[in-house]
């Protein structure tokens, strides 16, 4: 008689925690790692608790000889025991019963996006909640919201006897309709090929299967997944979750290739993960060439931050500018000579000032450039082909917002200047690591005020230019509030010798015709945003060393 391929079973949440803590469930290298956040744990449980079906649990039903399969790292689960004769592989439901896991543990975990989940918020209100979601996300409140990873203890009444019969009570039928929902299970029985196919149908039909995710999914022997914590790891930390399909268009660099995106891509890798399954050698030098490959992704971050003031990745407009960098120090074994520095100078603020990875640019820049940095890599004296392309009036139209090139491009030369404390009555610069975390963004300063340029009617998109823009701290951005720039640059200018010279850092021009003494708000804006725009353009070229801009307004 001939063998189910597929069998279904039911199993109560209770069972499915038992089995976790046997070690039985494992996770395939094919899988992607945790994703989820603190709030669709959260809803996950309150599912449960209101009896919404949480959909199918898919399982890959094994011999445990099946375990080189097994992904040994990267992932929340407790690790499969050999003690179980048949490993049982997750192929669809890892997030839901990882979940299951951490919420009853009540702990920490960082998830693939490089943000902690704590799983301890994931609480139980004790009292009727309007929108019926008795289950959230949120800080517990003895006695108001209790922790789940408290109601699922197995000494549960002894850790919340302080809440009395009645809450008690409350708890425990949310206990019981927790660890009584009945989940089910679809055990497969097939080979790995149709494994992998299901595993990537399944996600087409829920959680979008990215590129990146197919190729993983398809290429299971080349440990891709592994060399992605690698390159991580070696970064430093505002830089540490660069995406998958930079890494893997410079590993596919690495080994002869130029495309970086789609199927040409996923080609180039599963071709090698073909010619690498049996052959042990070839894995070996994959390993070595990609493991070297990692440090050279830390020092192209090291050398964008040392030399471009790329402080993290949110002065940066795209990843492929680090893997670009790292395959030249790949490429090259040893640091950049005086002319290498030079050329790669020219690459860096012709790419970001222009956006020369964007769009229908993407195609055709990042194949010539992987040319060329092989070239300079090999050849010190070789020369970065540009011809100036790039528009002035581009900068006026820049919003400072925007992940924009040209934006970012905009904020390292800021940096470059050195930003410096306007109000005072001393030349004191501001510290740069000030501007690596996240809000730095409060220490951006319109220096015509948006308050003061709303009441007069100026169109929002010219009010956020990055050419209105500046890097002071939050508490000066504050003080200056919606004053006129005429009246608190005069302040400045009466109180010190600094004026000329701070202003010079931000790159702020002072001239009689600058536009910022003007009585006339909108006469004068627009002014300074031309004489302003004309100083960036300057500085940029002045950074680059070329001619970046076509011609004038």
């Amino acid at each position: 008689m001939e063998k189910k391929k597929v069998e279904i079973q039911a199993k109560t949440v209770k069972e499915v925690l038992r089995h976790i803590d046997e070690g039985r469930f494992a996770i395939p290298k094919l899988q992607r790692e945790f994703v989820w956040d603190g709030k669709r744990a959260a809803k996950l449980f309150d599912s449960i608790h209101q009896r919404i079906p949480i959909g199918l649990i898919m399982i890959w039903a094994t011999p445990k000889s099946q375990r080189l399969y097994l992904r040994q790292k990267y992932h929340v689960l407790p690790p499969f025991s050999a003690k179980n004769t048949k490993v049982w592989f997750l192929i669809d439901g890892q997030q839901r019963i990882s979940v299951l896991y951490r919420v009853r543990e009540g702990n920490k975990v960082r998830n693939a996006q490089g943000k902690d989940v704590d799983f301890s918020r994931v609480v139980f209100s004790l009292k009727d909640e309007a929108d019926e979601e008795q289950i959230r996300y949120r800080k517990s409140l003895a006695g108001r919201y209790e922790s789940l990873c408290e109601v699922l203890h197995p000494h549960w009444k002894h850790r919340l006897n302080h809440l009395g019969q009645k809450r008690l009570f409350r708890v425990k039928k949310c206990r019981d309709r927790l660890l009584r929902y009945p989940m089910h299970f679809m055990f497969v029985h097939s080979k790995l090929s149709d494994i992998r196919e299901a595993f990537l149908r399944i996600n087409t039909q829920g959680m979008k299967v990215t590129t990146s995710d197919a190729i993983f999914g398809r290429a299971e022997a080349l440990n891709l997944r592994d060399f992605r914590h690698e390159v991580r790891q070696q970064i430093n930390e505002g830089f540490g979750q660069v995406p998958e399909m930079p890494i893997l268009f410079s590993m596919a660099a690495v080994q002869g290739g130029t495309e970086a995106r789609g199927q040409a891509l996923r080609k180039v890798i599963h071709d090698l993960e073909k010619s690498a399954k049996d052959d042990l050698k070839l894995r070996k030098k994959l390993a070595r060439d990609w493991t070297r490959l990692g440090v050279c992704f830390g020092k192209a971050v090291v050398y964008l931050r040392e030399n471009f003031c790329v402080l993290t990745r949110e002065f940066l407009y795209t990843d492929y500018m680090i893997a670009m960098l790292a395959l030249f120090f790949y490429w090259n074994g040893k640091g950049p000579g005086s002319n290498q520095k030079k050329q790669i100078r020219h690459w860096f603020w012709a790419t970001a000032v222009g956006s020369r990875y964007s769009g229908v640019n993407f195609n055709r820049c990042l194949p010539d450039d992987l040319t060329f940095f092989k070239r300079l890599a090999q050849n010190p004296s070789s020369k970065f082909p540009y011809k100036a392309q790039i528009e002035k009036i581009d900068v006026k139209r820049a919003n400072f917002s925007s992940r924009a090139g040209i934006t970012s491009a905009f904020y390292c030369l800021l940096l470059r200047h050195q930003p410096v404390s306007i109000m005072d009555d001393a030349l004191n610069k501001i510290p740069l690591d000030r501007y690596a975390v996240r809000a730095y963004r409060k220490d951006r300063h319109h220096i015509f005020p948006k308050a003061l340029l709303n009441r007069s009617d100026v169109p929002a998109n010219q009010t956020n230019s990055i050419c209105n823009v500046c890097l002071l701290t939050a508490e000066e951005n504050q003080q200056i509030g919606s004053h006129r720039p005429r009246s608190y640059f005069r302040e400045v200018k009466d109180s010190g010798k600094y004026f000329r010279k701070k202003m010079a850092h931000h790159l702020i021009p002072i001239g009689d015709e600058s536009g910022i003494w003007s009585r006339d708000i909108r006469k004068g804006f627009k002014q300074f945003l031309r004489n302003r725009s004309e100083i960036i353009c300057e500085k940029f070229e002045a950074e680059a060393g070329i001619k970046l801009f076509r011609r004038d307004f």
